[in-house]
């Protein structure tokens, strides 16, 4: 039939010109090792992995292992430009700086691998996992997106206060992206902010003896003197917690000089208040120059000093008032008041009536 001829006389040009030509075998050698180039990449991408998983496992269960005292951070490699660099550069300020803001405490840092992606979900997720198989207080990880002045990003879990690790607080701290501006006092800044989340009392003053805080005081104090450069505001929260911390401590000496000191800070933070975008900032500023108006009229009574001093704290009153963490709070103080008042009423009634 035609068709079957066609066909055979298709097979036997396909055998004749095609099958056998060295261009078509060379071509299939060519592919033969590309697949084979292809199979060994990606067969060496799932060792590295598999390896790199293996030494984080280890990394983690060596800090679960570590039975010595104190606290123990996991600190994973930074991402990004130059990161062996930063990553040095973090485990420096950690093991040189931290033990001095949380007064002494003995401390272990354990080196990880990186964590990419930020504070996205699978990220967190990631280190929470990690930081429950180290059992570890904290776990540090960082981005170095550039040499901008936000450019070293610093994230953290932290499990102060008695936290599990499901509990962690995330944070994240923005720092210089460029090294040179990285040098002096920022090592101690990175420290004490990191010590803090470590450490959550120490934003509140008040839990620590007047001796302890002077020595945190005096080291802010020589941050802020010694850092000009410092970010605004990293230079606001460190000024906040000095002036906190002095308030506490003058309470306690009646030294009038610290508290003129956090009454000019305080007021210069109130007067450039409208390019502050942060009201708790706001709200701990009145704290803290209401207290200190208060304590210097303790020891030198002015009737204006305390006026003055008891209008700051009211605008503290309003602002709380305000917040629906405190709303509630009300709103379950009044609830359980009635509840009581009820069970003392039925016990009158019980008495009176006999029922």
């Amino acid at each position: 039939m035609p068709v079957n001829d066609w066909f055979t006389n298709a097979e036997r040009w396909f055998e004749a010109n095609v099958v056998g030509a060295p261009e078509l075998a060379t071509f299939g050698l060519g592919m033969l090792g590309v697949l084979v180039l292809a199979l060994l990449a990606v067969a060496f991408s799932l060792v590295r992995s598999l390896l790199k998983s293996l030494r984080n496992e280890a990394g983690a269960r060596a800090a679960r292992n570590d039975k010595s005292p104190g606290y123990r951070i996991l600190v994973a490699r930074p991402t990004g430009q130059r990161a062996g660099r930063a990553w040095k550069w973090l485990l420096s300020s950690l093991e040189s700086y931290v033990p001095e803001f949380s007064f002494g405490a003995p401390l272990k840092v354990f080196r990880t691998g990186s964590i990419r992606g930020g504070v996205e979900t699978r990220a967190v997720q990631r280190a929470r996992r990690r930081l429950q198989t180290a059992d570890a207080d904290m776990l540090v990880w960082a981005d170095r997106t550039g040499r901008k002045e936000d450019g070293f990003v610093v994230h953290g879990l932290s499990r102060g206060g008695g936290l599990t690790p499901a509990e962690a607080r995330l944070f994240t701290l923005t720092l210089p992206g460029r090294m040179s501006d990285l040098e002096g006092q920022m090592q101690r800044v990175a420290a004490y902010f990191l010590a803090r989340e470590l450490q959550p009392a120490l934003a509140n003053p008040q839990s620590f003896r007047p001796e302890k805080m002077k020595t945190l005081s005096n080291a802010l104090s020589d941050i802020l003197e010694d850092t000009p450069a410092l970010p605004l505001p990293l230079r606001s929260r460190i000024e906040a917690d000095f002036c906190a911390s002095l308030v506490h401590i003058a309470e306690q000496s009646g030294d009038i000089e610290a508290l003129e000191q956090v009454i000019m800070l305080r007021r210069i933070h109130l007067d450039d208040i409208k390019n502050d975008q942060d009201a708790s900032r706001a709200v701990q500023a009145h704290m803290d120059l209401g207290r200190a108006l208060l304590a210097k009229a303790t020891k030198q009574f002015d009737r204006k000093t305390v006026e003055a001093a008891i209008g700051h704290l009211s605008k503290v009153i309003e602002a709380l008032q305000a917040d629906p963490t405190i709303k509630r709070a009300q709103a379950a103080s009044d609830a359980m008041y009635k509840a009581q008042n009820l069970i003392e009423t039925r016990k009158r009634f019980a008495v009176n009536f006999g029922a």
